[in-house]
């Protein structure tokens, strides 16, 4: 059975989504990692999940009826955060829309399909625009979070649609964008 790899996102509107492309362009030619470089910059709603191809049109379904449903929304991104000993971000302020967003993502694929949740253990929602993961080692992450630790980032967009991307050979690419109301 062919499984394929989906991941449902916000992306941020320009300027900003180059803004950040090049953040993590510099943290790649600065100290070296690059893994971040492989996804466009996003806002994960639905961390990656493998399908079948019976499910990948289950969740296009979905994806079409919550963006008829859902209005857009204000988005505002907040300084720089970290998840040591690997991860850089830039924060996301959390608010209502967004986090309906995600609850209703969330039961939508508990009630159809929760063993592509296995993997995800049940936490507290923390939306965040990864700089930089996974290739980071401990030095790399010193340094690079001393960079940013005390660095100011303030960013809002609205957030008029989300993204379904596939994992490809050479990473993370949009497959569908769908609009929000309004």
């Amino acid at each position: 059975m062919e499984k394929n790899l989906k991941l449902i996102a916000i992306l941020p509107a320009e300027p900003y989504f180059s803004e950040i492309r090049k953040e993590q362009e510099y943290i790649a030619t600065t100290w070296g990692p690059v893994h971040a470089l492989r996804t466009p910059p996003h806002i994960t709603i639905v961390p990656p999940v493998s399908l079948s191809s019976s499910e990948v049109g289950w969740l296009f379904g979905m994806a079409g009826a919550l963006s008829g449903s859902l209005p857009s929304f204000k988005m505002e991104l907040h300084d720089y955060g970290s998840f040591k000993p690997r991860v850089i971000f830039i924060n996301t302020i959390i608010n209502r829309e967004l986090h309906e967003m995600y609850d209703l993502w969330h039961q939508a694929l508990l009630s159809k399909m929760p063993h592509v949740l296995d993997k995800y253990p049940d936490r507290p929602y923390h939306p965040h625009l990864t700089l930089a993961h996974k290739d980071v080692s401990t030095q790399q992450f010193d340094r690079i979070w001393r960079y940013y630790v005390n660095k100011k980032y303030r960013a809002a967009f609205t957030a008029d649609h989300f993204c379904i991307l596939n994992h490809t050979e050479n990473g993370w690419e949009v497959e569908k964008r769908l609009p929000l109301l309004g």
